[in-house]
């Protein structure tokens, strides 16, 4: 997928890796190294139909417990 033009703000994109975090159940869920279109203007992702059913699969077998994470992180919580 190779946009170069974002359709929100019609800034230029461009393809980059990039990390989503997800919460399941209380758990924050870090998924590295997706492809993605970025603006570079307002920084709308868009991501392709096959990144998303890479998405999808990943955090489906993480609710089912199918998968093991390649590392545990901690994270800092702060309240607004």
């Amino acid at each position: 997928m190779n946009l170069g033009k974002c359709p929100l703000c019609g800034g230029t994109t461009n393809t980059e890796s990039v990390d989503i975090t997800e919460s399941l159940g209380g758990k924050i869920v870090l998924i590295k190294d997706i492809k993605a279109e970025v603006c570079s203007q307002c920084g709308e992702r868009l991501y392709s139909s096959s990144e998303i059913k890479k998405i999808e699969v990943l955090l489906h077998k993480v609710k089912q417990g199918t998968i093991k994470p390649k590392e545990t992180r901690q994270a800092e919580v702060y309240l607004a």
